[in-house]
């Protein structure tokens, strides 16, 4: 599925403030992961990738390692899975890349060429210019790098020896640079930086034959990207699965009682319980309400499914609440009435991917970034949806390709943060992707105690709603 880029892009990493000047030109191919420019950075450059860094985009957005976000304050998009044509798509554009937050090397990438790939028939990444070595590792920034030199180029300076015998003897020029052996140590990269199983990150592999690129764009805009998908979703299969998702099915229901003066809630802001028992007739207790076969549903607060369907619609604007009435939107009416169902599916389930908190689902925290990489799972279903496969394989296969993903999971006593991934996923992905009619589970592997060996495959609607190319 992954093609090869017809561009090459030629990219200068300057390191600011530093006079005389000190930098590298490089190329490298427009889908090379951010993570895999910050190890060519630190190649090219001469550091030793001891310290933490960071990118910056010039939206500001933080890009990086979430291994080093530790208590996930800072939000970091994942460098493993946005390739620099993401944030660098014209030439001219800049990026800022940060390594060492004490010494606070701050760097600018410029993106000044996008040549023909055939004007490069060597191997990239490539450097083909490199002015003046970078600053010994823990010099103390640029203060402290000219204080070095100072004491380094002057004999009788009283700090001479010192300096000398904390850079291990050898002299330092600040001049040389040595570009074949950059080169060398840029096709070995990977040897300096091996993959790491606790935390390392995903080969393209690892993400079941698409590349970087393409996994930015289905992540970013999973409706939309023509890369992967036909963006052109095939509309008369659609409508005759619509029916086949229980989240349209219990809309119906719901918006067909909403007509007219609305419904007037629970004193907690729940829908009467007739109207949730009426959703999940139409939903399929087995789908929508397992928990039913234990004990009898007493309130809208017991059945997730309800709670979705209804939060879904107003989200998307097709309800209001109102002095404790929910009532349907006169635009939405109209809507409904003119487009029909195919559009306010496409309205939900763009809302679920896009707006909906899937947090709030469940009580593991400091996962969030399951939603962002929830529409990979679209790509899985596509490549072997179509036979039963456990639920867990799949979970598997999230967290081959995003394995930083339990890093963000806040430590307790009684669950490892692995375990913690996989069953939001499962809370989360595995449920909205059930709702939506995307998956359907095979009832005879559906126990509630035996989530993780439930068998799920695509479904018809999927099919007609997400077109490979």
């Amino acid at each position: 599925m992954a093609k090869p880029s017809s561009n090459v892009y030629q990219v200068k990493v300057s390191l600011n403030g530093a006079q005389p000047p000190i930098w590298r030109r490089l190329l490298i191919e427009p889908d090379t992961s951010l993570q895999d420019l910050h190890r060519i950075i630190q190649v090219a450059m001469g550091w030793q990738a001891s310290h933490l860094h960071l990118f910056q985009a010039k939206d500001g957005t933080l890009i990086g390692d979430p291994a080093e976000d530790f208590d996930g304050m800072m939000n970091f998009r994942d460098e493993a899975v946005v390739p620099i044509s993401a944030v660098l798509p014209r030439e001219g554009q800049a990026l800022r890349y940060e390594y060492d937050f004490g010494d606070s090397w701050e760097h600018e990438i410029v993106l000044e060429k996008i040549i023909p790939a055939e004007a490069s028939n060597e191997a990239l990444p490539r450097c083909i210019k490199a002015v003046r070595q970078c600053p010994p590792e823990d010099v103390g920034g640029l203060p402290g790098f000219y204080d070095f030199l100072e004491a380094m180029e002057d004999m009788a300076h009283p700090e001479h020896i010192a300096v000398r015998e904390w850079i291990g003897g050898e002299w330092f020029e600040p001049e040389f640079v040595d570009l074949e052996q950059i080169n060398a140590d840029l096709a070995e990269r990977a040897a300096w930086f091996p993959e790491d199983p606790d935390g390392g990150a995903p080969a393209v592999s690892d993400f079941c034959g698409l590349s970087p690129v393409q996994v930015h764009e289905l992540l970013q805009s999973p409706l939309n990207c023509p890369s992967v998908f036909n963006p052109l979703f095939n509309a008369e299969a659609v409508n005759q699965a619509l029916d086949t998702a229980p989240i349209i099915r219990m809309a119906k229901v719901l918006v067909e009682a909403l007509k007219g003066k609305g419904i007037r809630l629970t004193g907690k802001g729940n829908l009467p319980l007739k109207h949730v028992k009426a959703m999940i007739d139409v939903g399929g207790e087995f789908v929508v309400a397992p928990m039913a076969r234990y004990s009898p549903v007493r309130s809208e607060e017991h059945v997730l499914a309800v709670i979705l369907t209804r939060v879904l619609l107003e989200i998307a604007g097709y309800t209001r609440k109102q002095k404790g009435v929910l009532s349907l939107k006169k635009t939405a009416e109209t809507k409904l009435e003119k487009k029909g169902w195919l559009t306010a599916y496409r309205d939900l389930l763009d809302t679920v991917l896009a707006r909906l908190n899937w947090a709030s689902m469940d009580h593991y925290d400091g996962l969030e970034d399951i939603q962002y990489t929830g529409p990979f799972c679209f790509w899985l279903l596509s490549e072997k949806g179509d036979q039963w496969r456990t639920v867990d394989e799949y979970v598997n296969d999230m967290l081959k390709a995003f394995p930083r993903l339990p890093l963000a999971a806040y430590p307790v006593s009684y669950m490892t943060e692995e375990d913690q991934a996989k069953s939001a996923l499962r809370s989360r992905m595995v449920t909205l992707y059930h709702l939506l009619g995307l998956i359907e589970l095979d009832p005879e592997n559906a126990g509630f105690r035996e989530e993780g060996d439930q068998k799920m495959r695509r479904t018809a609607l999927f099919e007609g709603m997400f077109v490979r190319r």
